[in-house]
């Protein structure tokens, strides 16, 4: 996930990432102070964000063809405080945990604003002219009756979402120069964002058989079946989950090696969330996901077993 930081600022730019329905890139000139058709754009820009799946923007960078061009600095260090201001008095009810934060980006103090904004468990949020708005791709459009009915219904169910894959960063064992193997440890977080707890939800994982580490303790203890060359996990939630709270459910230990590249590289991590409101499922390709120094890692990266 980009933060909102000078180091996710950074990687928007080094990875090309590309606007989305969860990531917007604003040009300075958009931003200015007490203008009404600016704070018009950034409440309606923030509120649909808030009524989908939340998001972050940066204000102070232009943008062609959706992929960041150019970092232009802003000065005023008034601009951030009247965003929060125009958020806080123009959008009901208030978002919360949305966070506008300075980064810095020049020697002279020049500055990029950074916003995070949450998926908001208290959506559906109105604008100020009294219109609801969601995020559709790259733009705010105006809900339907029926979407903002099932937002009011969200705030009253909890709703599970994976929150997060961390540790998704390989720590190899090195053999004349090249991988005789790497480990990754994926830790997986989940989030309740709806509005109201969560006593009893489980989740699923399938991961390739051939690179998994069954001799783990926490995947032993939960193990559930093999399926077509899948190992299959059950976790089940061991305390209720608060509103807005974030829950660690597993952290297992996958093992790439040549003999098995194939597998890593075809495989994919599968992901189920069965909760009260319904199951949810994510997933993810495993050369996508586990890289080394933000790469993926390639059959040639590693020795060939000695036999092969």
């Amino acid at each position: 996930m980009v933060s909102i930081t000078q180091h996710g600022l950074e990687e928007v730019f080094q990875y090309k990432l590309k606007a989305s329905l969860t990531l917007e890139y604003v040009p300075a000139k958009a931003i200015v102070l007490n203008d009404e058709k600016s704070a018009f754009f950034f409440t309606t820009l923030i509120s649909s964000m808030a009524n989908a799946n939340g998001g972050i923007i940066f204000v102070g960078v232009s943008s062609q063809r959706k992929i960041p061009k150019n970092i232009e600095p802003l000065h005023n260090e008034e601009l951030i405080s009247w965003l929060r201001f125009i958020c806080d008095i123009n959008i009901s009810p208030k978002v919360p945990d949305c966070i506008i934060e300075k980064i810095v980006v020049s020697a002279d103090n020049g500055f990029v604003i950074g916003i995070q904004v949450p998926n908001s468990h208290l959506a559906p949020h109105m604008n100020g002219d009294h219109r609801f708005y969601k995020r559709s791709e790259t733009r705010a459009q105006l809900m339907e009756e029926y979407e903002i009915r099932d937002l009011y219904a969200k705030g009253k169910r909890p709703e599970i979402e994976l929150y997060s894959v961390t540790n998704t960063g390989g720590i190899p064992i090195m053999s004349g120069g090249k991988f005789s193997k790497v480990n990754f440890y994926p830790r997986i977080l989940v989030k309740n964002t709806g509005g109201s707890l969560e006593r009893f939800y489980k989740v699923e994982l399938s991961i390739p058989t051939s690179i998994n580490n069954p001799n783990f303790k926490v995947m032993s203890e939960n193990f559930s079946r093999f399926d077509n060359g899948y190992s299959i996990y059950s976790f089940v939630g061991k305390s209720i989950l608060f509103q807005g709270e974030i829950a660690s459910i597993v952290e297992p230990n996958l093992v790439v090696e040549e003999r098995t590249y194939s597998d890593f590289e075809n495989g994919e991590i599968t992901l189920k969330f069965y909760y009260s409101s319904g199951v949810q499922t994510k997933i993810f390709r495993c050369k996508e996901l586990l890289l080394y120094r933000n790469k993926q890692i390639e059959r040639q990266d590693f020795a060939v077993s000695i036999g092969e």
